[in-house]
């Protein structure tokens, strides 16, 4: 066995590498910190660039297409600092420059010197990490496709008049009385027998019923429609619609990344309905609450006069139209870390892409907004009585 000088190889082969060995890479330039998980295939840690005060915002694709893609949604949209690629990973743990960059990676993988059978196996290797990737690529993006067409058809199939439905008693039990908004959120939908499926991963016990639902479309920022909310129903021990008594009552089907819910159109210039968000005139301004109920309240609580929109999630990077100048955000009464370091990532993103950025924190009360207006409602029912 010869052994040959070092070896030329591209940046391309040298990232396969690295993804091969993507465990290896990441317990050495990306460690685990107190409060550490993967969820998803996602891999939440510290960022390893800059003095990161808590696990949230910064995590590394560890399966599927994009394998070794990271990004910190607290820093922004800027390659290097906000997001990356393995080898950028690299540089950030060393705060060093590409050169700086490849010398550790090609260190890390033993190419300095080596012998043509090492090379000949890491080149064997990149080409299996580039066929998988392309193979997992193709078998996501046909699984992508196959979920946002169910998500489309279960909107489609929903009831649009929600009025004397458990959706529209569901809702009045929460304070909001969809005859106050004059005309009805088109984005709700009730499906009476809404397939329901939940697969515990503890336990290995598998839940598959059929309950009434609240759908609602969740869209991309050009309006189109990318998946579904369900808000599964049932009636309660005291003849009440309420949520299904199952462990997640709310889910979505189809990715939802980006997307988001255009609960309220707001009040058009001679008082009709408004265009849709992608279709208005630049400038637009923005509500932001996390969940459909607390859309449904903060449109009660401003009068109606606003646009507002449902995020689905707090981590969610929703991306909105050029239209949209300003956003101002909904933040729950809630204290925790992670709850912090996703509204500084929202915070973070619109910024970013050049919008005013304004906060609401509810001070009426309750851990959220429509906790708040139902303690609204609860007041003005008891000065009613007075």
């Amino acid at each position: 066995m010869n052994a040959v000088p070092r070896q030329t190889y591209s940046i391309d082969e040298i990232k396969l590498m690295l993804v091969d060995q993507l465990d290896s890479v990441v317990a050495r330039f990306a460690p685990p910190a107190q409060g550490s998980h993967t969820t998803h295939g996602k891999y939440f840690t510290l960022n390893p660039g800059r003095a990161d005060r808590s696990v949230g915002s910064f995590c590394i694709q560890m399966t599927g297409p994009d394998k070794g893609r990271w990004n910190d949604y607290a820093v922004g949209a800027v390659a290097g600092q906000g997001y990356g690629d393995v080898l950028d990973l690299i540089a950030l743990n060393l705060g060093c420059d590409l050169t700086g960059a490849l010398r550790e990676a090609r260190a890390f993988l033993g190419l300095q010197t080596f012998s043509a059978e090492d090379a000949a196996r890491h080149r064997a290797a990149a080409e299996r990490q580039k066929r998988l990737a392309a193979e997992a690529k193709a078998k996501e993006t046909e699984q992508k496709d196959r979920r946002r067409q169910a998500a489309r058809a279960i909107w489609h199939s929903g009831q649009m008049r929600l009025r004397g439905t458990p959706v529209d008693h569901y809702l009045r039990g929460r304070g909001i009385d969809l005859e106050r908004f004059g005309r009805q959120p088109g984005i709700l939908r009730y499906v009476p027998e809404c397939r329901y499926y939940h697969f515990d991963r503890d336990t290995g016990e598998i839940i598959e019923r059929e309950f009434p639902a609240m759908v609602a479309a969740i869209t991309d920022k050009a309006g189109r429609t990318i998946a579904c909310h369900r808000t599964y129903l049932a009636l309660d021990g005291n003849g009440n619609w309420s949520k299904a008594p199952v462990p997640a009552a709310k889910k979505v089907l189809a990715d939802y990344s980006g997307g988001y819910i255009p609960i309220w159109k707001g009040i058009g210039p001679r008082g009709g309905k408004p265009p849709a968000l992608h279709q208005a005139e630049p400038g637009q301004h923005v509500f932001m609450a996390e969940g459909i109920e607390d859309a449904l309240s903060a449109v009660l609580l401003l009068g109606g006069e606003a646009r507002v929109i449902a995020t689905v999630s707090l981590t969610n990077p929703v991306e909105l139209p050029p239209t949209v100048a300003g956003v101002t955000l909904i933040a729950d009464r809630d204290e925790g870390p992670q709850a912090r370091a996703a509204l500084e990532a929202q915070i973070a993103r619109h910024r970013a892409a050049g919008r005013e950025v304004r906060l609401w924190f509810n001070e009426w009360g309750g851990k959220d907004l429509n906790d708040a207006l139902r303690l609204v409602r609860t007041e003005e029912e008891a000065r009613e009585d007075d």
